[in-house]
Order: C-alpha cells, then structure tokens, then sequence
C-alpha cells in the first residue's frame, strides 16, 4: 500500500541543437525488410504514440525460434522500486514458454531507471532495442531524441511530445539495466522450468497479472526432410 506507479511524464530538452537533416528512425539502423528492422520500427510508433500521450513505451519482450516471430509481451501495470525490477524481468516467462532461441527486448532509458528507483545515470531519453540470442551474445541498439511538446491537449490530460531521433549508437555485449540482463538471462535459463507447463498456462498466468501477451506463431518448426 502507498506504493506509486511510476510517472511517466516527459519534459523537452533544452539548448540542444536540431539539424535540418532527413529524421533517422529506429529501423534506419537494421537491413530493411528484416524481422529486426521491422520490429525495431514498431517499437518506435509504439513509443511515439505514447510520448503524443505523455508517457512511454512499455517495456516489452518479442520471442523468436528458427527465425520466425513467437509472442510478444508488454510489461504489467508496474510500482516503483522491486516491484518494477520483477515485473520487467518476468518478461521472460514468455520466452522460456516458447521455447525461444532468440529475444527482442525494447525499453526506454528513464523510464526504466524512475520505475525501478536508479540513479539517472543517463539522464538523456532514449530508446533502447536488446536482440539476444541463447548462445549469451547480444546487440544493442540506442536511439536518442529530443521530445518536442505538442500542442493539442492529450486524452491523458498530460503534456504529450513528438519525438525527434537522433544519430543512434550500436553496441555488442554492453553492460545493460539490471533488470534487462536478468529478463534475457531467465529467457533462456528456465525454459527446462518454464516450457513442460505449456504456452496456455504461461499466456494465462501473465495476462492474469496484467501483461499483455500477443501470440503471433505458435506453430512448431517444419521438420527437415
């Protein structure tokens, strides 16, 4: 009791330079027509949508086997502090269901860090796409902007911004947020724990506790002639 949810308000940079170039976008950095890049452009409309509302992408975990998109979740209504760190980190449920051999995770840089009570060790906002694979190796992809208020009045009844992306930055096995590193290490290391109980029970159990959980292929792999 007493325990707040997190704000997710969004305040404009000020004295930082624009350029008139063309506006990058998040998919810019990834091999058009490619799942990522596809994915990395979602999760961007999906965070511009929300910042145009005055708040911020939910974290969320995309599952992928044998190249072929699973499930995806988003995070759970989240408190601050230990609540947040786990409802991020249970992300993973999904992934270990499914079986997956690679995860898609995108996040926003301080939204995380308010919910989960971190020192805003970046205070600049950014959007952030995690691609993992089981073998432990990662990329990370960072996508900085500015937020730009709008002027028309949000269904929220807070100040809602526009996005502008900036140059973004490209990672391989970088340190991440303490609750990303432990959503991608559970992916893979519970699904002996996870995977016998069955995708239903898992889909049921996180929509039960607020998640919300888009199955897209469940459908095993095509076996080899």
């Amino acid at each position: 009791m007493g325990r707040r949810k997190p704000t997710r308000t969004r305040r404009p940079r000020q004295g930082r330079a624009t350029t008139p170039a063309r506006e990058r976008t998040p998919g810019d950095l990834f091999p058009p027509g490619t799942i990522i890049q596809m994915l990395a452009d979602s999760a961007a409309r999906a965070h511009t949508l929300s910042l145009s509302e005055g708040m911020a992408h939910r974290p969320s975990l995309t599952g992928l086997r044998a190249g072929r998109i699973i499930a995806m979740a988003h995070t759970r209504p989240l408190y601050t502090g230990e609540d947040a760190e786990n409802g991020i980190a249970n992300l993973s449920v999904l992934a270990s269901a499914v079986d997956a051999d690679c995860v898609l995770v995108s996040w926003e840089t301080c939204d995380v860090q308010i919910a989960c009570d971190m020192p805003l060790l970046a205070p600049d906002e950014c959007l952030n796409i995690l691609v993992a694979g089981e073998d432990g190796e990662h990329l990370h992809a960072e996508f900085p902007y500015i937020s730009h208020p709008l002027a028309a009045p949000t269904r929220t009844g807070l100040q809602g911004f526009r996005p502008q992306w900036l140059t973004p930055t490209q990672r391989t096995n970088s340190p991440l947020l303490r609750p990303i590193q432990r959503a991608v290490e559970q992916s893979f290391a519970q699904r002996a724990a996870v995977a016998p109980s069955g995708l239903e029970a898992a889909t049921v159990w996180m929509r039960a506790h607020g998640y919300t959980v888009s199955l897209l292929d469940s459908r095993p792999p095509a076996s080899a002639e």
